[in-house]
Parts: C-alpha cells; sequence; structure tokens
C-alpha cells in the first residue's frame, strides 16, 4: 500500500475515534447497567460456542 493511503486511513481513523469518544463515553455514564442475571444469560451461549468448537477440535484430531 502506498505511503500516502497509509497516511490518509491513519488521519480517517484518527477522526472517527475522536467523534466516537463523546458518545461512547455519553453511553458508558447513561446506558444501562447489567445485573448479575444477564451476565449469567451471556455465560450460557459462551460456553456452548466454546463447547462447539472443541467438540469440532476434537472431531478433526480424532
Amino acid at each position: 500500500m502506498e505511503l500516502w493511503m497509509k497516511i490518509a486511513w491513519a488521519v480517517v481513523l484518527g477522526i472517527l475515534a475522536f467523534r466516537l469518544w463523546p458518545v461512547a463515553k455519553h453511553w458508558l455514564e447513561h446506558g444501562p447497567k447489567g445485573s448479575a442475571e444477564d451476565w449469567r444469560g451471556l455465560l450460557l451461549p459462551i460456553a456452548a460456542v466454546v463447547g462447539f468448537v472443541l467438540l469440532l477440535i476434537w472431531m478433526v484430531r480424532g
């Protein structure tokens, strides 16, 4: 990739991060708070995905 293209992408990403920062800060301060039950509900799908990946690895190696 050309040097000018790398510089242009760096500038674009910097502008995006600069514009995103206030919005992200607002949502972190005023957004909904997760409860312990919400986190438990998240662990089940994550555990299912990890288990499925481990099953696939086990099937390929076996």
